[in-house]
């Protein structure tokens, strides 16, 4: 199982990095327990996720309103069905014009060859003061 899961893991991450999110999308099961926390109020794509259309969302309106400089995955480290990925991120706010970067700890679970649990662990402090004005 550990492989499989690492294989549906690298290719979710492959596939957003390369701008296919529909392919990325693919991966994602419905329902799914898709949680990146954050201000909700001022950052609108953050909160909880239930379905590949809300997750399409959470890309679009993100790629509206940011412009990556950076997103990397360090390591991955798969246990049966669950991996946490490790990275680091940095992002310009469009807006504000002002830059975030954060380590993050990425907790997902495949089940039958699907993402069904996306849990992020960021600096979402960091993130909301590069909104606010």
């Amino acid at each position: 199982m550990s492989s499989a899961t690492r294989t549906v893991v690298e290719d979710f991450f492959r596939h957003v990095g390369a701008g296919e999110l529909e392919d990325a999308l693919a991966l994602l099961a419905e329902p799914l327990d898709w949680f990146t926390p954050g201000d909700t109020t001022l950052i609108p794509w953050m909160g909880r996720r239930t379905t590949r259309d809300e997750v399409r969302f959470f890309f679009q309106a993100a790629g509206e309103h940011m412009t990556p400089q950076s997103f990397e995955v360090h390591r991955v480290v798969v246990e049966d069905d669950a991996a946490i990925a490790l990275g680091h991120f940095k992002y310009v706010v469009d807006a504000t014009g002002k830059a975030f970067a954060s380590d993050f700890a990425l907790e997902l679970r495949v089940t039958d060859g699907l993402i069904d649990r996306y849990r992020m662990h960021e600096d979402s402090y960091t993130i909301a003061l590069a909104f606010q004005p």
